[in-house]
């Protein structure tokens, strides 16, 4: 952590929200997505990328993250890929579940009056399957979703949440999993806390500077109640 992003922690003392990134952050869903990702490309036959790559564009929204993996995919292949990733997803979402500990935080977080927002790389329809299906609607203020505002790392996500909340950015944390979540916060000049039990690995996350990096579940909880309210 940086001494002066250390200083503004001190200066805003606690924050009075916390985003959460969804997919790899709340929920235990990163090997399923990169599951759904290999079985498309085998599906049609495409050149199969490694764990490593699949995960690196978890966070993206699901045609960023194509392009980037198939870069060279003409447009009837795109069409087919989303079909069989969504396909493939849909049939594992059933097994996904919240981290340990995580509904917890986030009903003893709301019950303090600490402001809840989600900025994510799914669809609005999907974020919204997801929350119904964990039981944990009410428990968000604000959500943003990659098909209403530019995808990560652009800073439209947070932009629109801190204007819907009207919240100034240094009293906002956001928390997520990937570079591409860190330096959306940075961009939307929000402190961030990277979370390496997620996609993306502790050094590469410590290559994007997040305010603060936590490697466990229980760790990022703990940094998180120290600091909220």
């Amino acid at each position: 952590m940086s001494p002066e992003r250390t200083d503004r922690l001190s200066r805003a003392g606690r924050y009075r929200a916390v985003i959460f990134d969804w997919d790899g952050t709340l929920l235990d869903s990163t090997h399923h997505i990169v599951g759904a990702l290999l079985g498309a490309c085998r599906d049609l036959g495409l050149r199969e990328p490694s764990r490593e790559e699949a995960g690196w564009v978890i966070g993206l929204s699901l045609q960023a993250a194509l392009y980037k993996l198939v870069p060279d995919l003409t447009g009837d292949q795109a069409e087919h890929f989303v079909e069989r990733y969504k396909s493939h997803f849909m049939r594992l979402q059933s097994d996904m579940t919240l981290f340990d500990g995580q509904a917890v935080l986030l009903r003893d977080l709301h019950a303090q009056g600490v402001v809840l927002g989600v900025a994510t790389g799914k669809t609005r329809l999907g974020l919204d399957r997801s929350i119904q299906l964990l039981g944990l609607q009410g428990i968000f203020q604000a959500t943003r979703t990659a098909d209403e505002a530019r995808g990560k790392p652009d800073p439209d996500m947070l932009e629109q949440l801190l204007f819907e909340l009207a919240l100034a950015p240094e009293s906002v944390l956001m928390v997520g999993d990937t570079t591409h979540d860190v330096l959306m916060a940075r961009a939307a000049q929000v402190d961030s806390l990277a979370v390496s039990y997620g996609a993306h690995r502790a050094s590469l996350l410590e290559s994007a500077q997040p305010t603060a990096l936590v490697n466990t579940v229980p760790d990022m909880q703990a940094w998180i109640r120290a600091r909220v309210g």
